[in-house]
């Protein structure tokens, strides 16, 4: 301010001396014999002072001025000075960008509701309006125009805010309800985007009826970072001993767990554990081994898992319903006399032959709930009360028994029910 008041009082300094100046050199050409035709006249002049400031003016400030003055058009809207552009087309595209943006937002055609009239005027560049400038003004003329928050999610659009601030505490309100504060980068799943849009700003949702039908339509993920006490589970080493029945089962050191501090980056979606990652882990204290000595001497106790009883054989019948009746087994077609084994551990509880039915046949007790039956075989290798392994040899095929040529019939059964052997053995 003290620069603006001094650079006039230069001015007007200058002004002063500048019409003082004049006046003198005035006064000397009356006295020249050459203007003396003129003398009456530059002495009247002379004696105008004013008329001399007003020739020092028009040099220095009126023509400058004029000259730094473009011509432009005044807009007025219900006749009222909205502002001055330098040409209409700009007043003409800042119509239709509001216009066209408010018919995209409502769906119907949106018109300006103001009279605009356009009147030619020059003025200095500085009072000319932006694009920016003119948009603004003409909204605020409208009445009823702002800049509203169009919220989309996954490329649809969701709801209208007034403002972007209030789109964000929005989307903020629906992530809180599944982070905690020490939740980091919360975000939504979907594309979520918030845009700028010129509308009108009855078409602003209401916040709450907009909350609800928001919020089932966005999943948060967040990450947040956790430390806890980890428990380390021992494990347990079976040592065999072959000199104690299957029966026998000792524990010779007890086990101990361990403890570990874990620091883990868990992902959540909408406040439930999606996943783990572990940052870091320093354990505290191993865990010791839990030993235990089992008894590996066969007494007839099967394992639960089954051996196909035949290693060189035809697949000929499987378990289903077979001339009106079911069989209850699977046949495995095998020249006569090829050997036949024992499916698993068991005890032999029938090694006889039926007269006809499964003619020459043998049933291994497994001792854990199952049973298994091999029929038609020529010769038993086995009798009631032998105890075999899994794998022994104990008959040879045949053609025995109610049987159409020579193979194996060869059967389980859980808890005295038989059921379908291929649930345990894979044959092919």
């Amino acid at each position: 301010m003290a620069f603006f008041f001094g650079l006039c009082s230069g001015l007007l300094y200058a002004l002063v001396q500048a019409v003082l100046m004049l006046d003198r050199a005035i006064t000397r050409l009356c006295t020249l014999p050459v203007w003396g035709l003129l003398r009456s006249g530059c002495t009247a002049v002379g004696r105008r002072r004013a008329l001399c400031a007003l020739a020092v003016f028009v040099p220095l400030f009126l023509l400058p001025g004029l000259l730094f003055m473009q011509r432009g058009t005044l807009v007025l809207a219900d006749g009222r000075p909205l502002g001055l552009v330098e040409q209409t087309e700009m007043l003409d595209a800042a119509v239709q960008e509001l216009e066209a943006s408010a018919t995209a937002l409502s769906g119907t055609q949106y018109t300006l509701p103001v009279v605009l009239q356009t009147r030619p005027m020059r003025a200095p560049a500085a009072q000319f309006l932006s694009g920016e400038e003119l948009r603004r003004d003409l909204m605020e003329a409208s009445g009823e125009l702002d800049t509203l928050a169009v919220i989309s999610v996954n490329g649809e659009r969701a709801g209208v805010c007034r403002t972007a601030e209030e789109a964000q505490t929005l989307l903020d309100r629906i992530k809180a309800q599944y982070t905690t504060a020490t939740d980091e980068n919360a975000e939504f799943l979907q594309p979520v985007r918030v845009d700028r849009v010129v509308a009108q700003t009855a078409l602003a949702s209401d916040l709450g009826t907009l909350y609800q039908s928001l919020a089932p339509q966005l999943d948060v993920t967040a990450t947040r970072s956790v430390t806890y006490n980890e428990e380390i589970p021992f494990e347990t080493v079976t040592r065999e001993n072959d000199e104690r029945d299957q029966t026998y089962r000792a524990t010779l050191q007890e086990g101990c767990a361990g403890e570990a501090v874990v620091t883990a980056e868990i992902r959540t979606v909408d406040g439930e554990e999606h996943g783990r990652t572990i940052v870091a882990r320093t354990v505290l204290s191993n865990a010791t081994d839990e030993i235990v000595e089992v008894g590996t001497k066969n007494v007839g106790i099967g394992t639960g898992s089954f051996l196909v009883p035949m290693s060189s054989y035809t697949f000929t019948s499987g378990f289903k319903w077979r001339w009106g009746r079911l069989h209850s087994g699977v046949d495995l077609a095998a020249g006569e006399g090829t050997p036949v084994y024992a499916a698993d551990h068991g005890k032999v509880i029938v090694a006889e032959d039926s007269g006809n039915g499964y003619g020459k046949y043998i049933i291994l007790d497994h001792r854990n709930g199952y049973k298994t039956l091999y029929g038609h075989n020529s010769e038993l290798l086995v009798s009631v009360g032998d105890v075999v392994a899994k794998g022994d040899r104990i008959a040879l095929s045949g053609n025995t028994g109610n049987s159409t040529g020579p193979h194996l019939h060869f059967e389980i059964h859980v808890n005295d029910e038989k059921v379908d052997p291929q649930q345990y053995i894979t044959l092919v």
